[in-house]
């Protein structure tokens, strides 16, 4: 979503590809699509991920992540590689991601963080017609498990990688304005119904910039509607 007289549309480089072709944006313009939505329009995160959904055409997987996420150098194939560890045509992985303050090498883009983190500290939340479940910071540990990913009872928003399948079988629901306390909880148990199973992967490839540490400041600035 964007705010009138806010940053340049993501999709625009900072320099012209004519002048510049090298540029992510330019090389791989013909690989993204995106929906822009004015920000007084916007009704929550439920609803933009249920257009996300809907702009899926048919690709071999789906993932869905947040924002203020940096990946590893070959995430991609890394993950991908992990995924098929399962043996499970019905494997998500997905889980909180660990915070990026000194988990990638600045040089080689590799993985630095030795541990990863594992969904199952979770616990009611409020009072009253306002009581919810709600996960909280995940612990974090090596894993004991070798050679695949583990298992784990909980979905998370933040980063979730499966089939595309899953974005058919398990698409949001747009009836859910304004909503985000309890969309984890309702998603994942949709899935689990439908016979997917949650894995958090062996190796993490991709870090979350989480309002805390150095990077508190930096978070702040972020604009809010």
């Amino acid at each position: 979503q964007r705010a009138e007289n806010d940053v340049a549309p993501c999709a625009v480089p900072e320099r012209a590809c004519t002048e510049d072709p090298s540029q992510p944006i330019c090389r791989f313009h013909h690989l993204i699509d995106r929906y822009e939505v004015p920000a007084h329009l916007s009704v929550g995160p439920v609803f933009a991920r249920h257009l996300a959904n809907r702009m899926y055409r048919g690709e071999y997987f789906a993932m869905q992540v947040d924002s203020h996420v940096r990946f590893t150098k070959h995430w991609d194939t890394d993950l991908i590689s992990q995924w098929r560890s399962a043996k499970n045509e019905m494997a998500v992985m997905t889980v909180y991601l660990s915070d990026i303050t000194g988990s990638i090498d600045p040089v080689t883009f590799e993985n630095k963080h030795p541990s990863r983190p594992i969904m199952c500290k979770t616990d009611y939340e409020g009072h009253g017609k306002m009581r919810h479940l709600r996960h909280g910071q995940q612990p974090e540990g090596r894993p004991g498990i070798h050679g695949e990913p583990t298992l784990h009872p909980f979905w998370a928003a933040g980063f979730s990688f499966a089939r595309g399948h899953f974005v058919i079988q398990v698409p949001y629901d747009l009836y859910q304005p304004m909503v985000f306390q309890g969309e984890e909880i309702f998603q994942g148990l949709r899935g689990f119904t439908y016979g997917y199973d949650y894995y958090t992967p062996e190796k993490s490839v991709a870090f979350h910039m989480y309002a805390v540490k150095e990077n508190k400041e930096k978070r702040q600035k972020i604009k809010k509607f």
